[in-house]
């Protein structure tokens, strides 16, 4: 009964996340959701849900509000504006920002635009901080661990379900797809560095990624045909669990904090947060490699993929349709520790400065970093903190949940 009273509780804390995530924009926006200028209606805040807020405007008034940073103070006929009316790390100039206690209201501007959660030292917004905070905190959880499961989940299977002396290979099909690699390394990374630079985008990424994969698919079917001479049919076995397992130990041994700090010194100063995500990602793939290579270990002796493999079925159709399907709750279980461990590195680097200004005043390690000016600024520190703890609680509830029901 506690258990599940506790996994409820941690539901309804993620899906709380998750709905302010999808709404931040709507949640809190320093330009006006709605206004009309005349004749003119305009959803200048909305725009910002799609494209940068500092892409131009075509309509001449609404860019010269912009150039001005006259949203809060321009004469409109009609605005409606966020619950929170401040954007997440907004520098207010016009008049000047300063700190503010909780419900203060801004100085200069009308009585609707109040820090309800106070501001720092700089003025930010600390309710819009925790908002745009929610976000990063969702996209880090969910593309590190995309990234991790998508290399923990392929190793972990192949070391679990092939062991040492299951997977046959041929000679030729395996040098030259282990020759792919870093001919994809090189093509993806280096050659691509002019589009993964300081302002490289997910979906510059996610091409750079797909790049990638064909690349190595080029190489694999390659090997295919080379595997078909007679210099490459010799039948070679891999130790593919001793292999793997001793590569997890290589990464399980080096400290992800100070690996990602290392990386980060040697990057530009303002890289990419989805560089630092997919990093964090590439940390945490072992942890769901042996979650997954555990239950494989236990579900390839089992009667019914003995039968498979004596009906005469290929390894890869056992080991997808019938084996992994039963390593799905273990890798909830790594999907949620990993999740919560990716939110609190995320917040560490961010306290740390890393991210640069894309992170300032807009996600919670930044918001506990800007109290350190101010430590009796109760309101700057105390929300972020309780917002971390009950996020990596709720997570591990969820986690612990899913162990128990498995284990029963």
């Amino acid at each position: 009964m506690m258990t599940r009273k506790r996994f409820g509780f941690a539901f309804w804390v993620l899906a709380c996340l998750i709905v302010v995530a999808l709404a931040r924009d709507f949640l809190a926006n320093g330009r006006p959701l709605y206004c009309r200028i005349g004749e003119q209606s305009y959803w200048p805040g909305l725009r910002t849900v799609w494209q940068a807020s500092d892409i131009p405007y075509k309509d001449s008034i609404l860019e010269s509000i912009r150039i001005n940073g006259e949203w809060k103070t321009f004469p409109y006929d009609r605005a409606v504006f966020a619950p929170i009316p401040f954007s997440p790390g907004e520098l207010i100039r016009k008049p000047p920002a300063e700190r503010a206690h909780p419900g203060s209201r801004h100085p200069g501007l009308p009585d609707r635009f109040r820090h309800w959660l106070g501001a720092d030292d700089r003025g930010r917004d600390v309710a819009a901080g925790l908002v745009s905070g929610a976000r990063i905190a969702v996209l880090t959880g969910l593309t590190a661990m995309a990234v991790a499961l998508s290399i923990g989940l392929f190793l972990g299977a192949i070391a679990g379900y092939f062991g040492d002396d299951r997977l046959r290979v041929r000679k030729g099909r395996l040098w030259v797809s282990l020759l792919g690699v870093p001919v994809a390394w090189f093509y993806t990374f280096t050659a691509r560095q002019y589009v993964l630079g300081d302002r490289a985008t997910f979906a510059d990424w996610a091409e750079s990624l797909l790049i990638f994969a064909i690349i190595l698919l080029i190489f694999n079917g390659l090997g295919w045909l080379i595997a078909r001479t007679s210099a490459g049919k010799k039948i070679i076995t891999v130790p593919a669990d001793l292999l793997i397992m001793r590569l997890a130990e290589v990464f399980s041994s080096i400290p992800k904090l100070i690996f990602i700090i290392v990386v980060a010194a040697i990057l530009p100063k303002d890289q990419s947060i989805w560089l630092m995500i997919a990093l964090i990602g590439a940390m945490s793939w072992p942890g769901v490699a042996r979650f997954v290579r555990a239950d494989l270990l236990k579900v390839r002796e089992l009667d019914y993929v003995s039968a498979a493999r004596g009906l005469g079925f290929s390894d890869g159709r056992i080991l997808l349709r019938h084996a992994l399907p039963n390593a799905i709750r273990s890798t909830l279980v790594a999907f949620a520790i990993g999740g919560a461990e990716a939110i609190m590195l995320e917040a560490t680097l961010s306290f740390l400065g890393f991210g640069g200004d894309q992170m300032q005043g807009k996600s919670w390690g930044s918001l506990l970093n800007s109290a350190r000016a101010y430590p009796l600024d109760w309101w700057v520190s105390l929300p972020p903190g309780i917002i971390i703890c009950m996020t990596v609680l709720a997570l591990n509830a969820i986690a612990e949940s899913l162990s128990d029901r498995k284990s029963r």
